[in-house]
């Protein structure tokens, strides 16, 4: 086997590993790490978006991985709790909850602020999931 042939084949299997370890992140909540329990709900945290992306675009993204985009209080609970907060970039993720028609509430994860952003701003996005207590 050619040289070339054989870094061809080891990227596609590279990228086949890298999807069988996604799809296990995906559907393996039952492992995922406890964020808090708020509201009669345990909250899980599921795995980040490989990029930025518009709020919309984050809503669909977190259907796509089982998840859902975070309210508020969940990402303040995954800010204080030290054990959660190393998952984050230090940098803004958006929440579920609504400012106005235009735009939502974001975490800021280099100072613990909540702010509104512009629903068209890319922001950094992490899924989560609701179990009921």
């Amino acid at each position: 086997m050619k040289k070339s042939d054989q870094y061809e084949l080891r990227n596609a299997l590279e990228h086949v590993l890298f999807l069988i370890n996604q799809e296990q992140l995906t559907n393996n909540w039952d492992e995922a790490p406890v964020i808090c329990e708020i509201n009669g709900y345990r909250w899980f945290l599921g795995q980040e978006a490989d990029e930025e992306m518009n709020w919309h675009e984050a809503v669909e993204w977190c259907k796509s991985v089982g998840g859902e985009l975070p309210p508020r209080e969940v990402l303040l609970m995954c800010y204080i709790n030290e054990d959660i907060k190393p998952s984050f970039k230090t940098s803004w993720y958006w929440s579920s909850t609504e400012f106005s028609a235009t735009s939502n509430w974001r975490q800021s994860f280099f100072n613990g602020t909540q702010s509104n952003g512009y629903k068209g701003y890319p922001t950094y996005v992490r899924a989560v999931k609701k179990v009921k207590i």
